[in-house]
């Protein structure tokens, strides 16, 4: 039997995953012909990963994997139990490459201005990563968030002996106690959302001058309250799904049910979740926005059904301990990757209802088979930059600036590919970022510009679904963590903007070699410059402006983050900042109004054109790794039949 030819564009986690998906038995193999056509020389999307001259890794950004990450930390499982590692590889089993990250200090700021932190410790638990379904109800999340909450406060204050915190250590206690009426009790859903209500409106806070650690309590509480207070009468009551939602911006749901307009817009809990998922129109923080039932969908999937801990950092850099190992089996198994081919446009056919040509852009011609990674320490790593010296003139590109993963790089021969159906490919996926076939420009239609022409759902995703670039600062200080005064490895949330998140990631050192500790930087980018013609400098100036701002930053909160030892001024070579305007690079936002644009990865609406990434349909509906690895199963399934469950697609 003759297999089918599956193009797979793009080479970020939902294209790999697809891959991985649709190559991972022998009978699929023989069904089954897979190759990835990705631009540049490395993998992994918005998690590529490179290591510069001094092997010091470079990242897109911070990248957190929660513990509800359940298909990913399954197929993670399933890649080092296939994975012929390197010898002395310090990673055995794919989930000790990551590290349990429980200690997550909040920033607070006072009415003052000044900032500070309320340190929060999340209890463990001993469910098993990626081992098994989400069977909660919503009854069931309910009484897992009061009783998340009961922890939280238990932890944070038992072993509290700071006299000044004494008092709101037994009130909040009481607190604590209360917050078992958030369950909804037996009886009615009605009655219920009478226990709900009161509870709500007992912990409406007086705010004060500053906001101490039991005042934030307060606000968790009261927003709690108010968070299971909305569900009951919306879902359980009114039969509404969270799809339905969805047309509601978060922040006005929740003072539509009763919460403090005050505490809505001020508190860091509610900017620290906007936060973690860029959920702000163009990477404005003046314009936070998210679709209420994705802003619940994420919050329950986080909060109430992690495993282990509530979150992990990488020990390696995120595409050396994931992506690296999937392409190894990926070539083991047969699925060819084709680097240095830019997709430049999706053709249909004469009846305009599927794909008969791809055109693609060889950014350059190597000398023999490109051998994309080199193995350091035992782990495979990719390199910031190409290997030139694998590369025809590659040392004339390299001089010249080129960067073949950049919308405005120096200009750099190219020859056109076409991939034709029926000799080329039967079935593609089109696994690309959003960003990179928007149409950004009336001088740059983008590469799916005879898709939108249709004028059918595929063009409506498109062009109503919003980018939010990013911006990232790594930085390397010869300060450990302790002397930096900080006991634990911390990761914070809801900063001072715009690098509002900020994590030591000392962790790195072993793998780096280095020594005193390393911190990463990101937050939303309010910029529209991703949709700059390519041939202007939009990227050194984004980059240029991004350098000021983080200087900016460590002079007006530097000390605070490191409050024992502030930091000599930082030298350029302590510092690698990224500008994430590339529209491949944007991630793509959820905002209110926006999310029921979304389209399954079966539904572009063209007969052989199936979807992966984080921006189609997949039951979380925002930007994360999670999401990513569901898209690219469920675009092996609309092509295969497997695998036939995607954990969480219908959570909700």
């Amino acid at each position: 039997m003759e297999k089918e030819k599956i193009a797979i564009l793009g080479g970020g986690f939902g294209a790999l995953t697809a891959a991985w998906h649709l190559s991972a038995t022998p009978e699929l193999r023989r069904r089954y012909d897979v190759e990835i056509w990705q631009m540049g020389w490395r993998l992994g999307g918005k998690c590529a990963t490179g290591r510069d001259d001094h092997n010091r890794i470079l990242e897109h950004g911070l990248h957190f994997w929660f513990g509800c990450y359940d298909n990913a930390w399954s197929m993670l499982r399933e890649i080092y139990a296939e994975w012929d590692r390197p010898e002395n590889c310090p990673f055995q089993t794919g989930l000790d490459a990551f590290e349990p990250q429980n200690f997550t200090p909040l920033w607070t700021q006072s009415s003052d201005g000044s900032w500070d932190f309320c340190n929060i410790e999340w209890p463990t638990n001993s469910d098993e990563r990626g081992s098994g379904e989400l069977n909660l109800s919503i009854r069931g999340m309910l009484s897992q968030l009061a009783s998340l909450l009961k922890q939280l406060l238990h932890a944070t204050f038992e072993d509290d002996t700071d006299p000044t915190h004494s008092a709101v250590a037994r009130e909040d206690v009481d607190l604590g106690c209360a917050a078992q009426k958030i369950e909804a009790p037996e009886g009615s859903d009605t009655e219920a959302l009478v226990h709900l209500r009161e509870v709500r409106e007992s912990f409406r806070p007086k705010r004060q001058r500053s906001l101490p650690l039991g005042d934030l309590f307060r606000d968790l509480l009261h927003l709690g309250a108010t968070f299971a207070a909305g569900i009951t009468w919306d879902v359980l009551i009114c039969g509404k799904s969270l799809d339905d939602l969805n047309e509601i911006e978060f922040r006005q749901w929740l003072k539509n049910h009763g919460a403090d307009p005050e505490i809505v817009e001020t508190t860091s809990p509610v900017r620290a979740i906007y936060d973690c998922c860029f959920w702000y129109l163009e990477g404005d923080h003046n314009r936070p926005s998210v679709g209420t039932g994705t802003a619940l969908r994420v919050i329950l999937r986080i909060i109430t059904t992690y495993k282990e801990s509530v979150m992990f950092t990488v020990k390696a850099g995120m595409a050396e301990v994931v992506v690296a190992p999937i392409y190894d089996i990926l070539r083991a198994r047969g699925v060819k990757v084709n680097f240095f081919h830019k997709t430049t446009g999706l053709h249909l056919d004469a009846a305009e209802n599927s794909i008969a040509r791809i055109t693609l852009a060889r950014q350059a011609r190597t000398l023999g088979d490109y051998r994309p990674t080199k193995v350091i320490n035992g782990v495979p790593t990719w390199p910031a930059h190409p290997y030139w010296e694998q590369i025809e003139d590659g040392e004339a590109l390299a001089k010249a600036g080129v960067d073949f993963e950049n919308h405005w790089s120096p200009p750099y021969p190219t020859e056109e590919v076409i991939l034709k159906r029926g000799q080329d490919f039967d079935k593609v996926i089109l696994g690309i970022a959003m960003g990179g076939y928007k149409q950004l420009n009336p001088d740059e239609p983008g590469l799916a510009r005879e898709l939108i022409a249709q004028r059918g759902p595929f063009a409506d995703m498109v062009e109503n679904t919003g980018l939010v670039p990013t911006l990232a600062a790594q930085v390397w200080l010869p300060q450990t963590t302790s002397e930096l005064g900080w006991d634990d490895r911390p990761a914070t949330v809801a900063g001072p903007e715009r690098f509002d998140i900020w994590s030591d990631m000392s962790q790195l050192l072993p793998v780096e070699g280095g020594a005193g500790s390393i911190h990463y930087f990101c937050g939303a980018y309010a910029s529209t410059t991703y949709s700059a013609p390519a041939h202007t400098n939009a990227q050194a100036v984004a980059n240029a402006d991004v350098t000021a701002q983080f200087a900016q930053w460590i002079d007006d909160y530097g000390t605070t983050a490191w409050c024992a030892r502030p930091p000599e001024p930082l030298s350029p070579e302590q510092v690698y900042v990224r500008a994430n305007i590339d529209p491949s690079e944007c991630c793509v936002g959820a905002a209110a109004g926006q999310v029921q644009y979304r389209l399954p990865a079966d539904g572009s609406g063209f007969d052989n054109l199936f979807l992966a990434g984080c921006h189609i349909r997949t039951g979380l509906n925002t930007t994360c790794v999670e999401s990513a690895v569901m898209s690219g199963m469920q675009a092996s399934r609309a092509i295969s039949g497997q695998p036939r469950v995607v954990i969480g697609e219908d959570y909700l």
